[in-house]
């Protein structure tokens, strides 16, 4: 793994173990990705657990100040025994924050400070050795203060997870993310499903706009429960919903919110062709989709859709008739222009949140250990995607949200609600 990747992918981290001591979250991580750790030299291995340690600090940092905020990093040169290393020294934008774990600039560190470098590297390959070497280093940081921390996070949650939400938008994605949970009252590991959903308003802006934990399988009722809760706190219009087809979905979606387009994944679709014919049909009739993919409107490309299921219904009766009930929400981004297709016709926003959640639970030990746990980690990763990668318009929406507009006009006889 590079270097750079290793350090970003530990800001995941803190957010799983938010009630649990520092020394101890970093020492999981660190042990978790030893694999990564062997392979670097020395002086990139001290490299990369000293950033990680000062990244930590900062964020604990910030958090214990809400006032302040992360502000880059400046570079640091450190000599040591092992030879001169370029860190990249975590700042904060009040000026206050400098790392536990790196000298004082311009001190000159003695044997003690060498000790404690080598004591990290000696121990980076036992989680218990290197939670005791974390824990020497005197990290400023006290249990009690992590939990005060969780709680007051778990508090902005609940208030985000209750906040109104615009009445008319452009897509509403929406998945079900089906994962363990530990049942703390009855001591045992029980099967359940993260509702998520994500949108994209009349600005072109991504955001997450509920998520909602529910033990059992994915199913219509849940689903229903779900829409209402987004009713109740205000998002009525949707243009188009997109979602994958499981049994219930296409009724729970025309209850809901029956003015809306729905468009099946064409994703899943396209994969599930191979399952349901054999290897020589499937590749004729996906070579056949990738034609009507192209079709210049929706109307034409039902007609070549319908007339080409035809020709497979003796053979593939169920499978047949099934797309043949469905091929409206199939078919669905061929009412889009072809420039705006691409991203009205999957659920791949809402499946890319859903890997953040897989690496944790994987990380966690394949199951989260309680509904809070898995709530926080959404809502942070809510909040690093909204100061990142989706805190501007999608280019290409935002450039046609005109089009847009007229669109949900024509389909709900006024523009919409901005």
């Amino acid at each position: 793994m590079n270097k750079k990747i290793f350090n970003n992918s530990f800001e995941g981290l803190l957010s799983k173990n938010y009630n649990e001591s520092l020394a101890e979250s970093i020492a999981k991580y660190l042990s978790s990705n030893i694999k990564e750790l062997f392979i670097m030299s020395e002086s990139e291995r001290l490299k990369t657990i000293m950033e990680i340690l000062m990244k930590a600090e900062r964020r604990f940092h910030v958090d214990n100040n809400p006032q302040d905020k992360c502000n880059g990093y400046r570079p640091r040169k450190l000599n040591t025994s092992m030879g001169q290393i370029e860190l990249e020294v975590p700042r904060d934008r009040d000026g206050d924050f400098y790392p536990s774990v790196l000298p004082e600039k311009y001190k000159r560190f003695d044997s003690s400070y060498t000790n404690l470098l080598k004591a990290g590297l000696n121990n980076f390959y036992s989680q218990t050795g290197m939670k005791n070497f974390l824990s020497s280093l005197d990290l400023p940081y006290s249990q009690e203060e992590l939990k005060e921390l969780s709680e007051k996070l778990y508090e902005e949650f609940q208030i985000w997870q209750q906040r109104e939400l615009p009445q008319d938008v452009a897509a509403l994605f929406i998945d079900g993310f089906h994962t363990q949970l530990y049942d703390e009252e009855n001591r045992k590991m029980v099967k359940a499903v993260v509702y998520i959903t994500i949108g994209i308003d009349f600005e072109g802006k991504k955001d997450l706009y509920s998520v909602n934990f529910i033990t059992g399988h994915e199913n219509k009722d849940s689903w229903l429960l779900i829409f209402n809760e987004l009713i109740n706190r205000g998002l009525k219009r949707p243009l188009v919903v997109v979602s994958d087809d499981f049994r219930g979905i296409t009724d729970a979606v025309s209850v809901a919110y029956p003015g809306a387009y729905h468009q099946l994944c064409w994703t899943h679709f396209r994969r599930n062709i191979r399952r349901n014919m054999n290897k020589q049909d499937a590749k004729e009739f996906s070579s056949e989709m990738d034609k009507i993919k192209l079709e210049r409107d929706f109307e034409t490309g039902k007609d070549e859709f319908l007339k080409m299921l035809e020709k497979y219904k003796k053979k593939y009766p169920d499978y047949i008739n099934n797309l043949e009930k469905k091929h409206e929400h199939i078919l669905c981004f061929l009412r889009f222009e072809p420039k705006l297709r691409k991203y009205f016709y999957t659920t791949n926003i809402v499946e890319s949140f859903n890997n953040i959640l897989s690496i944790i639970e994987r990380n966690s030990g394949s199951f989260f250990r309680s509904k809070k746990m898995l709530e926080l980690n959404c809502y942070i990763k809510r909040n690093q995607l909204k100061n990142k990668n989706w805190s501007k318009p999608v280019p290409h929406i935002k450039a046609n949200i005109y089009y847009l507009i007229q669109m949900f006009g024509l389909k709900y006889g006024e523009n919409p609600k901005i």
